[in-house]
């Protein structure tokens, strides 16, 4: 019997998914279950298209996915080749695929594009509603300029915490600091800038080498310096004091935080200030 592949191509005229014994044939709101008895041929060059072809259909053309992408292409028509062999077609495939609707996928807020997407639209819809209920003109002078800034400033404070903060933070709270040396030192195209590789030690006795993204603009005369690592996640990785590093990141987060809420701040004051008089 063949073997169990499983394996998707998508691309000009549908989808193609191989798995659980069968090929689905996606196009638009229809979807095709042909079980692999039901195959009588599997037409493909490896590097445009696959096109099955239904046992005792001799009328049809059967299924056929084109594609840009040869490695996905030969990917499909070899798992469809090693989930064949053995398999014995019947005389009469047609009797054996079924059409029904192809499942809706709901939703899923999981993933970061689609929270990002809802956060948008969620501010986008604030705004409306701010713009149409706030009239004074005291605070719609505060207003315009909070609704271009604020997500400017938050950009920036994310930005600040991803790169420069958010692993100082995690390290400070539970990293292990070994003794470690600097191997070498990887530069920039324009050789302006040089980044650290580290070498040290676990204290689980494994040998690590890690790329620091920390900048430095010199070379230390003295390779030895302490590491401290992250050991829910050894890929986190510090190399010695990296003051610069940090105060980079500082320097970005006060840039933030002024951009985002020194708007915001004199529009809600002025709001308070005029409900307060009345």
């Amino acid at each position: 019997m063949g073997r169990d592949m499983r394996v998707v191509l998508k691309g000009r005229g549908g989808a193609m998914r191989l798995e659980s014994g069968e090929v689905r044939v996606v196009r638009g709101r229809a979807t095709w279950r042909i079980p692999l008895r039901a195959l009588g041929a599997v037409e493909s060059d490896g590097m445009t298209s696959v096109r099955l072809r239904i046992s005792g259909d001799a009328s049809g053309d059967g299924f056929q996915v084109s594609s840009g992408n040869s490695n996905a292409v030969g990917a499909f028509a070899e798992g469809l080749r090693q989930a064949m062999e053995g398999v014995t077609p019947v005389a009469d495939g047609t009797a054996l695929v079924t059409t029904g609707p192809t499942p809706r996928t709901p939703l899923s807020l999981t993933t970061r594009a689609a929270r990002v997407s809802m956060g948008v639209c969620a501010y986008l819809l604030l705004l409306v509603l701010l713009f149409t209920v706030v009239q004074a003109p005291d605070q719609v002078k505060w207003l315009a300029p909070t609704a271009f800034l604020l997500p400017g400033g938050a950009g920036l404070l994310a930005l600040a915490w991803k790169v420069f903060l958010r692993d100082p933070w995690i390290l400070r709270r539970r990293g292990v600091t070994v003794p470690g040396e600097i191997i070498d030192y990887r530069t920039s195209n324009k050789q302006q800038a040089m980044n650290p590789v580290l070498r040290f030690t676990t204290t689980g006795g494994v040998t690590l080498t890690h790329d620091s993204s920390v900048t430095v603009l010199m070379r230390r005369r003295n390779p030895a310096v302490d590491v401290t690592y992250d050991p829910d996640d050894p890929s986190r990785v510090r190399g010695g004091r990296a003051l610069a590093h940090l105060g980079a990141g500082l320097a970005l987060g006060a840039l933030g935080a002024a951009v985002a809420l020194v708007p915001l701040t004199g529009f809600l004051m002025t709001v308070l200030g005029d409900l307060l008089q009345g």
